[in-house]
């Protein structure tokens, strides 16, 4: 059509390898998916100046254009985006990985969640969203991946999946931990308390989980003894440490859902050691130490 506006893209590597349609959804959020199919077959989005079918596959490269009427109003080229400043300490960043300490009381998932902030972000891709690459309950703070490219998440997920990565948690249990503990049980849902289903360990038919709990402090707090524990998880089971930590008779201090008593529970994801990598992560990183989980063991 003669006279009519179009915008341009060129697809860079985190928009390659995707459903043309899949693609669209995101970059045409305003129309339906009837009226993006129907764009395709009128030839008002083409891919390389061509009409393109919705399972096309894209390549990076690739030039993407579409009338300009099919975009929102205020909606801007991806090279002109900036997104606006993190709202949480950032340890480590690049291009393709970044690293936060999420503050205990943020959710990952959900409404006010890391994920809904960083979905909200505009990137130069067209179609990549970056997002939390694992999981840490509400209430555990310290660190938190989030993709900034495909590679970036196609690496942390399939090392996460190995147990290639190792994480380490600190946690403040009630009870004295003697010694350095492996714990080996299989955690299943077996009851609802306070809203969620609380994982229980010690069951036949659970998923096994693994965990090796080691002491770094002591002290009394309440008329109660308390540990400062290091926690080093091997599988990644729903609310692991807090699961194997009661069983075991070491239920997290505030830890209403498994037997304490308190206004919150003391649990921060503190390190990941990774294996030798192309995309220039270090062999570790921590998070900062909490200042507020030692000073239940000041003198």
């Amino acid at each position: 059509m003669r006279g009519m506006e179009r915008k341009e893209w060129t697809l860079g590597a985190d928009d390659a390898g995707r459903r043309l349609d899949r693609l669209l959804r995101r970059l045409l959020a305003k129309n339906s998916q009837g009226e993006i199919l129907a764009a395709l077959r009128k030839g008002l989005v083409k891919l390389n100046g061509k009409k393109a079918q919705a399972s096309s596959l894209t390549q990076e490269g690739d030039v993407l254009s579409a009338a300009a009427f099919l975009l929102a109003p205020d909606e801007n080229l991806p090279e002109e985006r900036k997104a606006a400043p993190c709202p949480y300490p950032i340890i480590f960043k690049n291009e393709h990985l970044l690293f936060i300490d999420k503050p205990a009381g943020v959710s990952v998932h959900g409404q006010g969640s890391v994920a809904e902030y960083f979905a909200g972000q505009k990137t130069a891709a067209l179609a990549f969203v970056p997002a939390p690459l694992h999981r840490l309950d509400k209430g555990t703070s310290g660190l938190l991946a989030v993709s900034q490219s495909m590679a970036g998440a196609r690496w942390f997920s399939e090392k996460i999946k190995s147990h290639e990565i190792k994480k380490y948690y600190w946690g403040i249990a009630e009870g004295r931990l003697q010694k350095e503990c492996l714990w080996e049980d299989r955690l299943s849902v077996q009851e609802r308390r306070e809203g969620f289903f609380t994982p229980q360990a010690g069951q036949d038919d659970g998923a096994a989980a693994k965990t090796i709990a080691k002491p770094l402090k002591a002290a009394t707090f309440g008329g109660k003894e308390i540990s400062l524990v290091q926690y080093q998880i091997f599988t990644g089971r729903k609310r692991q440490i807090r699961a194997q930590s009661a069983f075991h008779g070491f239920p997290l201090l505030g830890d209403k859902a498994y037997g304490s008593e308190g206004k919150r529970f003391f649990l921060r994801s503190m390190r990941m050691e990774f294996p030798d990598n192309g995309l220039g992560l270090p062999p570790l990183l921590e998070a900062p130490v909490p200042q507020d989980f030692l000073a239940f063991f000041n003198d």
